[in-house]
């Protein structure tokens, strides 16, 4: 499992603020930009593959999960697959979040797109080298069963009580908690919880360089921005 020393710059779908989200584009300027790593959202195609976006249809709403990928390709040539993604990322730290909402068109109870993320990353090498997430409490379990070496985290919607959340997380055996900015007007007490407990505190989104500095200082691992050349110029000793 993953133990960083430095706080993490984490590219959020990429360089989101300056190219198309979850694209090579996106994870070439993160990288350029010198984040640490990125975070990326997987789902699953109708002949079970895995891809990386953000919402559950492209463009012309196509639904994802309802079509295979190479018609996918025609409606969005920029899609990647996860091992696309996963090839542009290399050399960097990956968040792999696992879309799998019940609100979603390709909520799945099963999980398949868990046990599908979890065989790709452990045949091709990336255990030590990924965060996997998901909101839904029930897909990141999954994951922790099937797996003692990837770290695993619990995404928390915004308004949810955090130092809850935390002692849930490390009760189901989860390494990491991903809380939304909002969620830490005083960071302390959280982190606190969260550090305490040996876990890993990477927060979402956040684009204000003071407001990283804060949350640094307070004992979070790290942060996922829009703009990790504006964060890291931010954090850079005067």
């Amino acid at each position: 499992m993953l133990t960083p020393t430095d706080f993490l710059i984490l590219g959020h779908r990429g360089a989101s603020a300056y190219a198309a989200d979850n694209s090579r584009e996106a994870f070439r300027i993160a990288a350029e930009q010198g984040a640490d790593g990125v975070e990326l959202d997987v789902r699953r195609t109708a002949d079970d593959r895995l891809v990386v976006h953000h919402d559950p249809t492209v463009g012309d709403g196509t639904v994802i999960v309802e079509a295979e990928l190479e018609d996918l390709r025609r409606r969005a040539p920029g899609l990647l697959t996860l091992a696309e993604a996963m090839e542009a990322c290399d050399g960097m730290l990956v968040n792999v979040e696992i879309k799998n909402s019940p609100s979603d068109p390709d909520f799945d109870p099963a999980h398949r797109s868990a046990d599908m993320t979890v065989r790709w990353l452990v045949d091709h090498g990336w255990d030590d080298r990924v965060i996997v997430s998901s909101f839904n409490p029930a897909t990141i379990d999954r994951v922790r069963s099937l797996s003692d070496d990837i770290s695993t985290g619990q995404l928390l919607v915004p308004g949810s009580e955090v130092e809850a959340a935390v002692v849930s997380a490390r009760e189901r055996g989860h390494n990491a908690v991903h809380p939304h900015g909002s969620q830490l007007t005083d960071p302390i007490p959280a982190i606190t919880a969260a550090r305490e407990r040996s876990m890993l505190v990477l927060v979402w989104t956040v684009n204000d360089p003071g407001f990283a500095r804060r949350l640094r200082d307070a004992g979070a691992t790290g942060i996922i921005t829009d703009d990790p050349a504006a964060i890291r110029s931010g954090l850079a000793p005067a």
